[in-house]
C-alpha cells in the first residue's frame, strides 16, 4: 500500500512538472503583454510586471501598426472557408456512407492521403497557377486553398459519423416517404449535428491558425492575422510587446470556443468511437 502512494504521488509530481513546463511559455507570453519595454528586457527576468500596461494592446488595435484589417480578414477567411468546406465535405461524406460507391474505400482513402502531403510542397506551384490567373494576394483564392486542404478531413470524419447511424431510422424515414435530400437534412444531420460541430470547429481552428499559404500567397490586402504577427520582427529588433498581445488576441477565440462549446467537442469525438 505504501508503494502504491509513493508511485501515485510520484506520478502527480510528473504531471504537475509537464503540465508546468507545457504552460509557461503562454504564461510568459500573457505577462510579457502587460510589460513596459524595460521590463521585458529586464535581467534578471521579471515575471509579475510591476507597472502593467495596456498600451501593447492599444498599439495592435489603432495607429501605424494596427492589426485591425488584418483580423477582420482572418475572421472573413476562416468563416467562409469553414461554411464552404462543412457544406461540400457533408454531402461528399453522405453519398460515400449511405450509397454504393465503386471502391469507395480507396477513394476515401486517396482523398485523406492528399492530407498526408506537406504543404511546402504544393505552395510554389500554387503561387504560380494563382499568379496567372490572377488570385495571388485574394481572399477567395486562399479560401479555395483552405476548403481543398480542409476537405479530405472533413470528408473523412463525416463518413465516420454518418456510417454510425442505425439504418433503422433511415429505413422507417424512407418508407414514411422522405426523399434522400429530407433524409439528409432532417434525419441525418440533427443526428451527427455533435461531429458536424467537431469537424467545423477543427476546420476553424486550422484556417485560423495556418501560416504558411498565408505568408506565400497573400500580400497587403488579403494578409491574415498570424501573418501580420510575424512582422513584428524587424531588421534591428523585436517589439515584443506587441507581439505578445497579438499572440493572446489571436488565442483568445481558439480558447473560448473550445470553452463554450467543449460537449459538442466532446459528444462528437465519442459518436464515431464505436466500431460496428
Amino acid at each position: 500500500m505504501r508503494k502504491r502512494e509513493i508511485k501515485t504521488t510520484l506520478l502527480y509530481v510528473v504531471l504537475i512538472l509537464i503540465t508546468f513546463l507545457s504552460i509557461s511559455p503562454l504564461i510568459w507570453i500573457f505577462l510579457t503583454a502587460f510589460k513596459i519595454r524595460r521590463e521585458i528586457f529586464a535581467i534578471p527576468p521579471v515575471w509579475i510586471p510591476k507597472l502593467p500596461t495596456l498600451n501593447n494592446f492599444i498599439s495592435i488595435f489603432t495607429g501605424g501598426f494596427s492589426r485591425t484589417p488584418f483580423i477582420y480578414n482572418s475572421i472573413i477567411i476562416s468563416l467562409s472557408t469553414t461554411l464552404l468546406a462543412m457544406v461540400i465535405a457533408t454531402m461528399a461524406a453522405y453519398g460515400f456512407a449511405k450509397f454504393r460507391v465503386p471502391r469507395s474505400k480507396d477513394i476515401e482513402f486517396w482523398i485523406l492521403s492528399t492530407r498526408m502531403m506537406p504543404p511546402i510542397a504544393v505552395v510554389i506551384p500554387l503561387f504560380l497557377l494563382f499568379r496567372n490567373v490572377g488570385l495571388l494576394d485574394t481572399k477567395r483564392g486562399l479560401i479555395m486553398v483552405y476548403i481543398a486542404f480542409n476537405l479530405p478531413f472533413a470528408i473523412w470524419m463525416m463518413s465516420i459519423f454518418f456510417r454510425q447511424l442505425p439504418r433503422e431510422i433511415e429505413e422507417a424515414a424512407v418508407i414514411d416517404g422522405c426523399s434522400t435530400f429530407s433524409l439528409l437534412r432532417y434525419i441525418s444531420l440533427p443526428l451527427v449535428a455533435p461531429g458536424l460541430a467537431v469537424v467545423a470547429i477543427f476546420t476553424f481552428y486550422f484556417t485560423w491558425n495556418e501560416l504558411l499559404f498565408a505568408l506565400i500567397l497573400t500580400g497587403r490586402v488579403a494578409k491574415t492575422f498570424p501573418v501580420s504577427i510575424s512582422e513584428f520582427r524587424g531588421v534591428v529588433n523585436i517589439r515584443w510587446g506587441p507581439m505578445a498581445a497579438s499572440s493572446i488576441v489571436h488565442i483568445a477565440p481558439v480558447i473560448v470556443i473550445t470553452f463554450l462549446l467543449q460537449k459538442y467537442i466532446i459528444a462528437g469525438l465519442t459518436l464515431g468511437a464505436i466500431k460496428k
